[in-house]
């Protein structure tokens, strides 16, 4: 597949094909990670980036609590 380049938005959006990223999240003693494959792009300004979590998932519930997440983008080798 070809890449797609559209440089009008700029770096943050250059992500294209869509590959797993590793949501990362803590909080009090607890740590979780997890992938997900439902992420995108909100906004460019301000950055804005989505991530699509079921509210079952522990990694949601520690989202909540903690009120932070990473997002982690893994060479596509590692995918």
């Amino acid at each position: 597949m070809d890449k797609t380049v559209t440089h009008e938005v700029g770096r943050f959006f250059h992500h294209y094909p869509h590959q797993a990223v590793v949501v990362t999240t803590q909080s009090k003693d607890k740590e979780n990670a997890m992938t997900a494959v439902w992420h995108a792009p909100i906004s460019y300004s301000p950055p804005l980036y989505g991530v699509a979590i079921s509210p079952h998932r522990l990694t949601y519930r520690l989202i909540m609590e903690s009120r932070e997440f990473g997002v982690n983008f893994m060479p596509v080798g590692q995918a």
